[in-house]
C-alpha cells in the first residue's frame, strides 16, 4: 500500500469518527437540555442522562476529536525555548517532540485497550440503567490509535517543517 493511499483511508476513517464525535456532542447537549428542561419545568429528571453523557458521549467526543484537534494544530506546545533555538536546534528539538508524542500516543493506545477489556470483564453497567460501559472504553483506543497513525504519517512532514504539530498560533516572542 503507498503512502496517499494510506493517507487517503486515513483522512476517510478521520470524518467517520469526526462525525460520530459531533453526533456525540450534539446528544450531548440535546440530552442535557431536555434534562434540565425535564428537571426544573416538569420536575422529572431524564433517568441516567447525567451517566449518558459522562460515560459514552463526552468520551466519544473528545476522543474520537483527537485526529482533527492534531490535523488543525489544537494540540498543546509550549515553545518559549525552541523559539529561541537556531534553525537546526529547533528542527531537531520539532523531531524529538514528535517522536515524544508519537510513543505516548503508542503507549496509550495500548495502555487504554488494556482498561477497556478490564472493564468488559467486569460487568460494569451504569448505576441507574442496566447499560454495560465497556464498550464505551474502546472508543478512547480508537481515537488513540488513529491518532498513532497520523502521527506516524506525519514523521516526515516533521522533517520539512509542514506537521500540524508544529503550527504556532501564538505571536513569537
Amino acid at each position: 500500500m503507498s503512502l496517499p493511499l494510506i493517507e487517503k483511508w486515513l483522512l476517510r476513517c478521520d470524518r467517520v469518527l469526526v462525525c460520530v464525535a459531533m453526533a456525540a456532542t450534539m446528544g450531548m447537549m440535546l440530552l442535557t437540555t431536555a434534562d434540565a428542561l425535564f428537571r426544573y419545568f416538569l420536575n422529572s429528571p431524564v433517568l441516567g442522562a447525567y451517566e449518558l453523557t459522562e460515560k459514552f458521549l463526552m468520551v466519544a467526543a473528545i476522543f474520537l476529536g483527537l485526529t482533527y484537534a492534531f490535523r488543525g494544530g489544537a494540540l498543546i506546545r509550549v515553545t518559549f525555548l525552541v523559539d529561541r533555538l537556531p534553525a537546526s536546534g529547533r528542527r531537531i528539538a520539532d523531531i524529538f517532540a514528535h517522536l515524544v508524542t508519537l510513543a505516548f500516543a503508542i503507549l496509550f493506545a495500548f495502555a487504554t485497550v488494556r482498561q477497556a477489556w478490564r472493564t468488559m470483564d467486569e460487568g460494569t453497567t451504569l448505576a441507574t440503567l442496566p447499560i454495560p460501559v465497556g464498550p464505551a472504553y474502546f472508543v478512547v483506543p480508537l481515537g488513540f490509535a488513529v491518532l498513532t497513525l497520523f502521527l506516524a504519517l506525519d514523521l516526515r512532514k516533521v522533517r520539512a517543517g509542514h506537521s500540524p504539530l508544529l503550527k504556532s498560533d501564538a505571536p513569537a516572542a
